[in-house]
C-alpha cells in the first residue's frame, strides 16, 4: 500500500488485536471528508487478523507498518511520530469512531491558529447505553487549568502540529505507560497552545478491553508523581496524608473520613490560595475548576447523606470563582438531576 509523499494530515493508529472494531474505525477515517491524509497503521505484533483487515482495504493513502514484535503503545506511538510525512499528526484509536467532518473540521482550526500545537474536540461515549458526552475546555489556559490535576484533551481526538513537536523534541515518554499522553501534555503545553473544538467529532468507546479500563490501578499509581510535581509548581510540598487526600478529591474517591468533606473543601482552598500567590494559572479559571471539583466532590456524597445542596454552596469557593446568579442555577439544576457529567459550574 502506498500514499502521497507529502500529504497535510498522517492519521497515527496503533493495533494491538483490536479486529473487533478496526473495520469500523478504518472506515470511519476513510470516509473523511477531509481526503489530503495519510492513514498511518502500526500493527504492533497483533496475533488476531487485525493485519490482514487492514490489508483488506484497497485504498493507496494506507500505509501498514508491522512491528514484528509487541512493543507496546508508546513506542508504536513514538515510531509513528517518527515516520509520519504529514503537516499535521491526527490521533486515532483502533476502537474508536471519528465523525465524517473530524479531519476538515481540525485542519480548519490548526491553519487559522498557528500558535495551536494540539487541538481535540469533546468526544461522545458508546455504546449508546453510556451515551455521554465529555465536553472539554476550550482555550489553552483552561485546558492548563485542567492538566493541573487531569486531562484536559481526550487523547483519541487530537491532532498534533509535528514541526512543533519535532522542534522541542517532544515524544510519549515510556516511564508513564498508561498516562502517556498525559504526562506528554504537561511538557508540550509550555511551548505552545492547545484547544478543544466545542463539538463532538470522536465517540470513544467503553470496552472492557481498552487500556484505561484494564489498567486502571497502575494508572493511578502511577499518576501520583506528577501530581505531587504540580502540587510543588504551587509551593505546596504535600505531606503522604495530603498527597492521599488530593488524590482522593481529583479522582473522585471519597475517603471514609468522618470529616472529608470538611479536609477536601479546606484543601481545595488552600490550592486556589496558592495559586493566587504564585500566579501559576489563570486564577479565576483556576478557582472555576477548583469549584467543579468540590462540586463533583458535595455530588457524590450527597447521596449517602454526607453532603446537602444548601452545604455545597456555603463554601467560598464560589465566590473565590465569581459564580454568580446564573452558574448556581445550572449547578442547583445539575444537583436535582444528578447528572454529574454535566454538573460542573460554568
Amino acid at each position: 500500500m502506498t500514499t502521497q509523499a507529502s500529504p497535510k494530515v498522517t492519521v497515527l493508529m496503533p493495533v494491538y488485536n483490536g479486529a473487533s472494531y478496526l473495520s469500523e474505525a478504518m472506515r470511519s477515517i476513510l470516509s473523511q471528508s477531509f481526503a489530503d491524509f495519510e492513514f498511518l497503521v502500526i500493527d504492533d505484533g497483533s496475533t488476531d487478523d487485525s493485519a490482514s483487515i487492514v490489508q483488506g482495504f484497497q485504498d493507496p493513502r494506507i500505509r501498514l507498518v508491522h512491528n514484528g514484535s509487541n512493543l507496546g503503545l508508546v513506542a508504536s506511538l513514538n515510531k509513528g511520530m517518527a515516520l509520519a510525512a504529514g503537516q499535521y499528526l491526527a490521533r486515532m484509536d483502533a476502537d474508536d469512531i471519528s465523525r465524517p467532518t473530524r479531519l476538515a473540521q481540525q485542519v480548519r482550526f490548526m491553519d487559522e491558529h498557528p500558535g495551536v500545537g494540539v487541538c481535540g474536540s469533546w468526544v461522545r461515549f458508546i455504546p449508546k447505553e453510556n451515551d455521554y458526552i465529555w465536553k472539554l475546555p476550550g482555550s489553552s489556559q483552561e485546558i492548563r487549568c485542567w492538566l493541573f490535576s487531569g486531562v484536559g484533551v481526550a487523547h483519541p481526538s487530537v491532532m498534533m502540529r509535528r514541526e512543533l513537536f519535532v522542534r522541542h523534541g517532544l515524544q510519549y515518554d515510556p516511564s508513564f505507560t498508561h498516562i502517556e499522553d498525559y504526562e506528554l501534555w504537561g511538557r508540550a503545553i509550555r511551548f505552545m497552545d492547545f484547544a478543544n473544538i466545542q463539538e463532538v467529532l470522536l465517540d470513544y468507546r467503553i470496552s472492557p478491553e481498552q487500556v484505561c479500563t484494564r489498567h486502571e490501578a497502575l494508572q493511578l499509581a502511577t499518576v501520583v508523581s506528577l501530581r505531587a510535581e504540580r502540587l510543588r509548581e504551587l509551593g505546596i510540598d504535600p505531606s503522604r496524608d495530603e498527597q492521599r487526600l488530593h488524590e482522593a478529591i481529583v479522582n473522585g474517591k471519597s475517603l471514609p473520613d468522618a470529616d472529608y468533606l470538611e479536609r477536601a473543601e479546606r484543601w481545595l482552598v488552600r490550592l486556589e490560595t496558592a495559586n493566587r500567590a504564585a500566579g501559576l494559572y489563570q486564577a479565576d479559571l483556576f478557582a472555576k475548576r477548583l469549584l467543579g471539583i468540590w462540586f463533583s466532590v458535595c455530588l457524590s456524597l450527597s447521596g449517602t447523606g454526607r453532603c446537602s445542596w444548601q452545604r455545597c454552596q456555603a463554601s467560598a469557593l464560589w465566590a473565590a470563582a465569581g459564580a454568580s446568579l446564573w452558574p448556581r442555577a445550572r449547578a442547583l439544576a445539575a444537583w436535582m438531576t444528578r447528572k454529574k457529567g454535566n454538573a460542573v459550574p460554568s
